[in-house]
């Protein structure tokens, strides 16, 4: 890719969360975000892998980078003294020079070097109650990660761009394998070849984790029924909806809730004492 002059840079959307827990060990989830995640285990760790590549362990006190639309296989590991885990993390959706998302022009590393500046960054960023503040800390963690970053040269996810907006936009809608071939303009098979290269799972697989994941999303966050979470994300059938989520989170969408509410009330009373 020819090299682009940065001279506009937005963060469009930014949320941050944190999360101190016990019976985490082990637990699996895969899942898929429609924002840059930034993640950090403070006391315990995690192994990440992304897509079809190997994992790695982000030790403790470790960072993660896990960009848009990829598939993210998490392992947590609580901290062995202690048996608990805490970690925070920032989503973010960045627009370049008013046209380009981050993500579909730099490849960021998956582990970052500079730990040690990025908790500093995000020990200011979950400390402030202000906006203003916030979105700073967020510019200097991109500037940071930027640092880092280099430009993509993977062509399977220029194939495949197209057929990642499609999804990001229709979601909520029917969506087939028909309709995904026409936005990529090749073949059924080589669709599903792209997307095992590049994901290690079939188009319908990754359409299902995306709307999954965006569920889990609203789980932490709405108090709206099951069903209608489900409905919103594109599976009218709740009972279908549960089945995939037991299988990527191994768990009940009820059960999550309860638990993560439960974590975070822990979190935010520990902080008072």
């Amino acid at each position: 890719m020819i090299y682009m002059k940065i001279e506009k840079i937005d963060i469009r959307y930014f949320q941050k969360d944190a999360l101190d827990a016990a019976n985490m060990d082990g637990v699996r989830h895969v899942k898929i975000l429609p924002w840059l995640s930034i993640v950090q285990a403070q006391e315990g760790s995690y192994d990440i892998a992304l897509g079809n590549q190997p994992g790695k362990s982000t030790g403790c006190g470790g960072f993660f980078i896990a960009p848009s639309g990829m598939q993210q296989t998490i392992v947590h590991h609580a901290d062995p003294v202690s048996g608990r885990m805490r970690c925070r993390w920032i989503f973010l959706d960045v627009l370049i020079n008013n046209a380009y998302s981050l993500d579909d022009l730099y490849d960021l590393p998956l582990l970052p070097n500079a730990s040690e500046k990025l908790n500093t960054l995000f020990d200011g960023l979950f400390a402030s109650n202000s906006i203003f503040q916030q979105y700073i800390c967020c510019y200097q963690i991109l500037e940071l990660l930027l640092a880092d970053a280099e430009l993509k040269k993977d062509r399977c996810y220029a194939a495949l761009k197209p057929v990642l907006e499609y999804i990001e936009k229709n979601y909520p809608f029917p969506i087939s394998v028909s309709d995904l071939v026409q936005q990529a303009h090749i073949s059924e098979s080589s669709l599903y070849s792209l997307f095992k290269k590049s994901y290690g799972i079939s188009p319908i697989a990754y359409l299902n984790r995306y709307r999954v994941s965006l569920a889990a999303e609203q789980l932490k966050s709405s108090n709206d029924t099951i069903a209608k979470i489900a409905n919103s994300v594109g599976v009218a059938d709740p009972f279908y909806f549960n089945k995939m989520f037991h299988k990527i989170y191994q768990t009940s969408p009820q059960n999550f809730r309860k638990v993560y509410r439960s974590q975070v009330m822990f979190s935010e009373g520990k902080s008072q004492l």
